[in-house]
């Protein structure tokens, strides 16, 4: 497990999660939107399939058919979800 900051623009929020770094990043977007929405009392309209999980300081997507540790996440690194 490792613990990572998440900016959301679209809710203006950054976040600190524990996530699996060997969990597939789709699992783990549709994982983080679901806490999101129940946190800011709200629900994620749109296709979640379409949500992309960026790597700020490597300023690239991250592939979701990877996981975070085979891209270099690790504790402490910030990622932001759109």
């Amino acid at each position: 497990m490792i613990l990572v900051d998440i900016y959301v623009p679209s809710v203006g929020n950054t976040y600190d999660f524990r996530l699996d770094e060997e969990e597939k990043i789709s699992a783990i977007i549709e994982e983080i939107s679901e806490l999101i929405g129940q946190k800011e009392h709200c629900q994620i309209v749109g296709d979640i399939k379409k949500l992309m999980l960026c790597s700020k300081k490597n300023q690239q997507i991250l592939p979701k058919h990877s996981t975070l540790s085979a891209n270099g996440i690790v504790t402490g690194s910030s990622l932001l979800l759109v």
